[in-house]
């Protein structure tokens, strides 16, 4: 008997410790900022769902309240640096537990420069991004020296080069920082996965959220996580795409199982992304290139507003299917971690390839596997 109540015991404690470790979160932001306005004096915290915003005093204090129903990442930037430079690069700041948050900014320096003080994990993921973001400026100037000062622009002499350089120096610079900030017991660390995730191989996210505290798993930044790894493990290449059912503009069902037995390009993309529709143009070039050559085109829109795909649908007048993404395709069963993303199934249904982004141009990783598959040169 004594025994069970021993156990009972721990696993009350157990789930005691996990709800008071995500209660809700008051945490109030406050600090210093020295320099001169010049009248832009808000100070501005946003995340997807809410934006926060206090006003520095003419001594140079303010102090906000941010409340969150469980650890997220809001992002902050002063109105200062929008009016006086005319860009703003706002940088993360990890909401742990209710407290005190102190950060003490000086006008005119790079955000990072900051002064932080409160809860740990909050931190130590100002202190994770500062280094993050310190190694990956010093990537891109290894890159300028190696392949020239416009080397990762679309286009480029040294394009391919400069990106395979990058992207492999990203690995170790994960690796090297992981080893240093990773903490699977802290909950900021299902979001340094979030914020690798692309660039990370499937192993290695497996690994890291393996190591994370059964606590910690169970939060929702942890849940994204995993999904985000069951979306590349189903649109790893060799991976078979099941049948799925979207809408198109006249809200009929597109099945795919439609295309079986032809090569299919799916392109996601959205109206309101520049890349995405500045890349139709060449898109549409090579499908009249290889029209007759057993291929399709199929757009999945992942908008949030109807009408504004429609619009741009309209605008656009690509000859091929325009479906939406009303089931969230492309995270359930594509990894889409930015637009546009494109896949190339086989005619038996197998993916084959994957790319991210686009070159207006032509040319690209893409085009390079259609003219490999069909045996053809695409003309520019």
């Amino acid at each position: 008997m004594k025994s069970k109540n021993i156990i009972t015991v721990l696993v009350a404690l157990f789930f005691f410790s996990f709800n008071t470790l995500f209660a809700q979160i008051n945490l109030k932001i406050k600090g210093k900022v020295t320099g001169d306005t010049k009248g832009f004096n808000k100070i501005y915290v946003y995340s997807h769902q809410s934006q926060d915003s206090a006003e520095i005093s003419s001594n140079g204090e303010y102090q906000m309240l941010i409340k969150s129903d469980f650890p997220d990442i809001r992002y902050i930037y002063l109105q200062y640096d929008v009016k006086t430079k005319g860009v703003y690069s706002p940088f993360p700041l990890f909401i742990e537990k209710s407290g005190i948050l102190n950060l003490d900014f000086e006008l005119g320096k790079d955000l990072f420069s900051a002064q932080i003080n409160g809860p740990a994990r909050s931190v130590a993921y100002f202190n994770y991004s500062k280094a993050k973001k310190s190694a990956t400026d010093k990537i891109g100037e290894e890159i300028t020296v190696k392949f020239g000062e416009d080397a990762l622009k679309e286009g480029a002499t040294n394009y391919d080069k400069a990106i395979d350089y990058y992207y492999k120096r990203q690995t170790q610079l994960n690796d090297s920082l992981f080893t240093k900030y990773f903490d699977p017991n802290g909950s900021d660390a299902p979001f340094m996965l979030l914020g690798v995730v692309s660039s990370l191989s499937l192993p290695q996210l497996e690994s890291y959220f393996s190591k994370l505290s059964p606590p910690i798993k169970e939060t929702k930044a942890a849940k994204q996580v995993d999904e985000k790894i069951n979306s590349k493990k189903r649109s790893s290449i060799g991976s078979t795409v099941a049948n799925f059912v979207l809408p198109d503009t006249t809200g009929n069902d597109f099945s795919f199982n439609k295309l079986k037995g032809k090569y299919v390009l799916i392109d996601f993309w959205a109206s309101w992304c520049g890349p995405c529709r500045i890349s139709f143009p060449r898109l549409r070039s090579v499908y009249q290139q290889l029209k007759g050559q057993n291929f399709e085109i199929i757009n999945i829109s992942i908008d949030a507003k109807l009408d504004d795909w429609k619009k741009a649908v309209k605008e656009e007048n690509n000859p091929w299917p325009q479906l939406h993404d009303k089931t969230n395709l492309s995270k359930s069963a594509f990894f889409v971690s930015g637009i546009p993303t494109a896949y190339l199934i086989d005619p038996d249904g197998k993916i084959v390839f994957s790319s991210v982004g686009s070159d207006e141009n032509g040319g690209g990783p893409m085009e390079e596997k259609l003219e490999s598959v069909f045996g053809v040169k695409l003309t520019k």
